[in-house]
């Protein structure tokens, strides 16, 4: 029998097709993504995934589980790389929908 992959040891193993698969649907969305090259598309996911399997990968007790699923955890004052994402999109034209 196989040994299941841990989610976090997935992401960082399949990095680049899941960015080129991120790449891809990023290119359909129109109108702000058509100018768009190759970098711009991919900025911030790898490390916005990188942060994720990182968090996957933390001890957490099942209080600050909860606490997280519930957006109670404490903030990082630091802006994340999804947030600097969304910022970025923000001012190339994306609307919040996008």
């Amino acid at each position: 029998m196989k040994t299941p992959i841990r989610l976090s040891d997935f992401i960082i193993q399949n990095m680049e097709v899941i960015l080129e698969d991120w790449e891809e649907f990023a290119r359909t969305i129109n109108p702000p993504a058509l100018t768009m090259d190759s970098k711009s598309l991919r900025d911030h996911a790898e490390l916005m995934l990188t942060a994720i399997a990182k968090d996957l990968d933390k001890p957490q007790t099942q209080k600050e589980q909860s606490d997280k699923s519930r957006d109670l955890a404490p903030r990082n004052p630091n802006m994340t790389p999804a947030e600097k994402h969304a910022e970025s999109r923000l001012l190339s034209g994306f609307n919040i929908g996008q």
